[in-house]
């Protein structure tokens, strides 16, 4: 007689979850509410989870205890064996601004979910999340406004018009629980926080008609008016040399330590400016950076594959198409995600 669990034990789950650079807006409600405005990018978090009953506990190895604690708990609300290895790999470092907590916690837990033959739906993976931090808003598809202290969902703004972008990481990280507690008093003055909702309206209508510059002149509001609460340790200079050689705008990690240039690709003039930012990047002497883009291509959020057939992770897992390699000439770029 077939037993389903052991079945099911030759099953490996597999789970992404793309990546954030910083935020487009980030900013705070009327009604005191934080939100933020979410830029996905393609770099991803992924994560596989192979069920294993001998083990009577989900183990992860690399320290991931946010995104082991999610899957955990998850399992037991299905009513599983909390039992199974769980591996996460993530591109880029924790506390810089990317949202790989975030990713991680999501990549996982579709992982999970697949395994077991189920799938998980991006508001559940929000209110599992926000339990463990706040939490960035990219279990959603495309663009989507978020109330991230509260893991709700406040409005589905459709997708990002395609950009590219030269991220600088001047070096440290930031504890994120530490400064979400620090900014909760926090209150934008009157003038601010009308641009900041005038940005939100920005990025809503440059996704409707694919106007990059008009979604970097919203991201770069947001970015001058969030100094006040995480200054950049480049910030001066990026903006003063964005000004001056017309590249389209800033996008901040606000609660990170990122910035980045943000070009349109379609412009006339992009290649000069896209030279001309990353030679500027190169001269600041950052211990790391990169270039990319945010022309996601189809990939899958969760699936499951036969333990006894799989050939290789990297073969299936991580599929080339998939993973971003900064370009050649960004010796730093290359530090930036190992």
């Amino acid at each position: 007689m077939d037993d389903p669990l052991r079945d099911r034990a030759r099953i490996v789950g597999m789970g992404s979850c793309p990546l954030t650079l910083g935020e487009c807006v980030q900013g705070r409600l009327p009604d005191g509410r934080f939100f933020l405005i979410t830029s996905p990018i393609e770099l991803f978090s992924r994560a596989e989870f192979a069920i294993d009953l001998t083990l009577g506990d989900v183990v992860e190895a690399s320290g991931r205890t946010k995104s082991l604690a999610a899957v955990t708990r998850y399992l037991s609300e299905e009513g599983l064996p909390t039992s199974g290895v769980l591996q996460v790999g993530t591109p880029v470092g924790c506390g810089q601004g990317f949202g790989t907590s975030t990713g991680d916690i999501t990549a996982s837990l579709r992982a999970a979910a697949a395994a077991w033959g189920r799938s998980i739906t991006p508001e559940r993976i929000a209110r599992i999340a926000i339990d463990i931090e706040p939490t960035d808003g990219s279990m959603y598809p495309g663009c989507v406004a978020f109330a991230h202290r509260e893991g709700v969902m406040l409005e589905t703004l459709g997708r990002l018009p395609r950009f590219e972008a030269i991220v600088a990481l001047p070096g440290g990280v930031v504890d994120t629980a530490v400064f979400d507690e620090y900014r909760r008093d926090f209150w934008y003055g009157p003038r601010d926080q009308e641009d900041l909702l005038t940005a939100w309206a920005m990025v809503k209508h440059a996704n409707r008609t694919g106007d990059v510059g008009l979604m970097a002149e919203a991201a770069t509001i947001s970015t001058r008016i969030n100094e006040q609460l995480l200054p950049k340790l480049l910030f001066r200079e990026m903006a003063e040399f964005a000004e001056l050689t017309g590249i389209d705008g800033l996008m901040a990690a606000h609660s990170g330590t990122a910035l980045a240039f943000v070009l349109d690709p379609a412009r006339p003039g992009y290649l000069d400016r896209l030279m001309a930012a990353r030679s500027f990047v190169v001269s600041l002497d950052v211990p790391a950076w990169f270039q990319i883009g945010n022309d996601l291509v189809t990939h899958s959020l969760g699936g499951a594959a036969d333990a006894r057939t799989r050939r290789s992770p990297h073969q299936e897992f991580w599929p080339a198409e998939s993973v971003v390699t900064p370009p050649s000439a960004a010796h730093a770029g290359e530090a930036a995600i190992t």
